[in-house]
Formats: structure tokens, sequence, C-alpha cells
């Protein structure tokens, strides 16, 4: 399946979406969900359909649709020091952010391009739930660094550090756990592929739709 564009009319239907459920909303102390640690080029980000040009040190608010340019990148750090670092012409969503209290969550939403996560300091809660879902599958973490995007052609998710995710589409659930793995998933109803490490190179090609120069 070939990664899909999200078009400008796609990105206002997703931030009006988000308006009606209650995701969006005015500013206040615990709206906020991190921090732009490191921008390369540059990058948006969507709040009541009013964009806010980002610069390092600016805050990251649940609800936020970010978007980034051509060649750019975007790290964040967010409330439990977990990072996540978006490549160029990503547009990504914070769903929920909730890092103290007896059941962490946070929940994500990539529209489009290619990201990397490491989870942060809310895993170490038993009950604690750090999810990113895309079109096609849902990306479950457990402490761990990962990518996903899409390569190849396909939506792709590779484990690079930690225990591992799991990747469940409406058809079926594969657990990455072995550091090097990966899983390319074809559609939202299809069933992931059987984890298989990747070569080096596949690796290399991934992370650096991601890196910063």
């Amino acid at each position: 399946m070939k990664a899909k564009l999200i078009s400008a009319f796609g990105l206002i239907a997703v931030v009006a979406a988000l308006a009606i459920s209650g995701a969006v909303w005015a500013q206040s102390d615990q709206d906020v969900a991190g921090k732009v640690t490191r921008l390369q080029g540059r990058a948006v980000a969507m709040q009541d359909a009013l964009p806010r040009p980002l610069k390092v040190g600016d805050d990251v608010l649940v609800g936020d649709v970010i978007s980034t340019g051509k060649e750019a990148r975007l790290e964040m750090k967010m409330l439990d020091d977990a990072v996540m670092t978006l490549g160029e012409k990503t547009v990504f969503v914070v769903v929920e952010y909730l890092a103290g209290g007896a059941r962490p969550n946070a929940a994500m939403r990539l529209l489009q391009g290619a990201f990397s996560a490491a989870s942060g300091t809310m895993m170490q809660t038993a009950d604690a739930k750090f999810s990113v879902s895309t079109e096609t599958a849902t990306i479950g973490v457990r402490g761990t660094t990962f990518w996903g995007g899409a390569l190849d052609g396909d939506f792709e998710v590779a484990l690079l550090d930690g225990k591992g995710v799991y990747v469940e589409t409406k058809a079926g659930r594969v657990e990455l756990t072995r550091v090097g793995d990966g899983t390319r998933i074809s559609g939202a109803d299809a069933v992931p592929t059987r984890p298989e490490k990747w070569a080096a190179e596949k690796v290399r090609r991934a992370v650096a739709t991601v890196a910063f120069k």
C-alpha cells in the first residue's frame, strides 16, 4: 500500500474532529505534554484551527496537530522524558498525555510521515499505556525505542532498542521483542508480517528519515 499524503482539507477535518471531541482546547498548565528540544527547518502546531510556528523551547500541547516542512526534523521531550522525533513532511497529533497518577496514558497519532520514539518514565508504572495509532495499525510500547513510517511503499515498524512493541491491525497482531526486527503492514485489514531481522542498510535508511543533520 503506497503511503498517502494528507491534503489540506484532510488536516482541517482532523482539527475539526479533535475540536468537536473536546481534545482541543485553550492552553492551561494541564494541557502541556512536553517541549520542543531540537528543530531543524520549520514546524507548525495547529490548535483551535490556529497555526502556531514552533521553535526550540516552545510547549507541545495536548491536542496539537504538528506538521513539519521539507527536510525538517522536530524533537520533543515529553513530561515523563520520553522523546519523540518527527521527520520531514510529517503530521503528528498529541491526543492525550497523562504522565502522572496510577494509570499514566500517552496516546498519539501519526497521520503522515515518519517518527521515532523513546519511551520515558511512565512505562515504569505497571498500568501505563503508551500507543501511537496510524492509518493502518496501532503501535503499543513497552519501554523501548522504535521507528515507524513509510518505507519501501508500505508502513513499517522496527524495534531499535529496549523491551519491545506490539503492532496491531484489525486482522491481527505481532510482537517485536528482538532489537533490529521489523514488520510491514500493507493495510488496515492485513495482518502485520512476521517479525524479521532488518538488514543494516534498511535500518540506516529508516533512521535517516528522522536524523538531524
